[in-house]
């Protein structure tokens, strides 16, 4: 039997929630960091979102009974800002696979042959772009990245990444429209936490902990960080510090049909590795020695584009066709996304080089 074009597009739309699982399935950064967050839609490309930087009021004491309460104005909101770019990942579908297609296997596999191929190699890259700031295809470079000493570009201007490798006096950066607290007018409590290893056998453990407890008492209300992402030799230099006896792996749900992925604890956090970080340790973290990330996932949102089918994605993703391709046997599909991640809590979250050193 011959499948139709529109008919392969109709099933895509009809599997549409399972192809957003398989965006973030089988991936610690993309089911904590993205699955689970506030998936709130904006009423624009640009959406301004609130940062606390201290309490809203003031304490009297009582000595004589007589004295007067303040109740001041304070400003104690800052206003961060995130600019949502909408990508189009585009692929062809060739006639000739249209029209050998036999049966409903058959469909099941060309159904995995396109739409959920294109779906994995976008989260592959997108990946690849949130956690080193770089990305083998071109296009999601206006996503955010959580590399300190890279950039991205979700509009028409540079936007700093996220994590800095440098204490807090020193993070100058403005990220999220807000500069940091070591800027001439940083916003206070406006940093992430930093440690710095100098060998993983002398201080490596000593430098986790103390980044993770500094991310959990700044945390407040929020906490302890709860993932962590690190270069493979990293991993296995924590790994291997272990006794044999408290040595114990956490999961990760994996893509649907292979194993999960498995981890370590560090305290309550979940320490993965990133194969990405590895992928561009050298290039994208020049002379860093391995990176560890912690992160507090309840500090992070995403917030997608609207509903309006028509113009923009009604969630993560959205499905077209732009039918035959001039000129070729192929059809042209494309899975439009439009939505940004960004943290309202920074310094609940930190970063640590020096781990792959032994």
């Amino acid at each position: 039997m011959t499948v139709r074009n529109d008919v392969l597009l109709a099933t895509t739309e009809d599997l549409l929630p399972k192809l957003e699982q398989i965006f973030v399935d089988g991936h610690p950064a993309m089911e904590r960091i993205w699955d689970k967050l506030d998936k709130r839609q904006s009423g624009g490309e640009y959406a301004a979102f609130d940062v606390m930087i201290d309490g809203p009021g003031d304490a009297t004491q009582i000595v004589g009974g007589s004295e007067a309460y303040t109740y001041g104005n304070k400003n104690v909101i800052k206003q961060g800002r995130v600019y949502i770019p909408e990508v189009v990942y585009s692929y062809a579908v060739l006639g000739k696979d249209l029209r050998r297609t036999q049966g409903p296997s058959g469909v099941v596999k060309l159904i995995e042959k396109y739409p959920e191929s294109a779906m994995m190699h976008l989260k592959q890259e997108v990946v690849r772009q949130f956690v080193t700031g770089t990305a083998n295809i071109n296009g999601l470079g206006g996503f955010l990245t959580l590399n300190g000493t890279q950039t991205y570009t979700p509009d028409t201007t540079a936007n700093n990444g996220v994590l800095d490798f440098a204490a807090q006096a020193s993070q100058t950066d403005t990220v999220l429209n807000l500069a940091k607290e070591g800027a001439a007018s940083g916003v206070t409590g406006w940093y992430n936490q930093y440690g710095s290893a100098s060998s993983f056998a002398t201080d490596g453990k000593r430098t986790m902990r103390d980044v993770y407890n500094k991310c959990k008492i700044r945390g407040g209300k929020y906490g302890n960080p709860d993932i962590g992402l690190c270069d493979s030799t990293s991993f296995n230099n924590y790994y291997d510090s272990l006794d044999d006896q408290v040595r114990y792996s956490v999961k990760s749900k994996g893509e649907e049909g292979s194993d999960s992925v498995e981890g370590l604890m560090f305290h309550q956090l979940k320490l993965f590795v990133e194969p990405v970080i590895d992928d561009e340790l050298s290039a994208q973290f020049s002379g860093k020695n391995g990176v560890m990330m912690f992160l507090n996932t309840q500090t992070w949102h995403m917030l997608t584009l609207g509903s309006d089918d028509s113009q923009e994605t009604k969630g993560l993703f959205s499905t077209r066709t732009v039918g035959q391709l001039q000129g070729r046997d192929a059809f042209g599909h494309e899975l439009v996304i439009a939505m940004q991640p960004y943290c309202d809590f920074l310094k609940a979250n930190g970063i640590i080089e020096g781990t792959a050193t032994i």
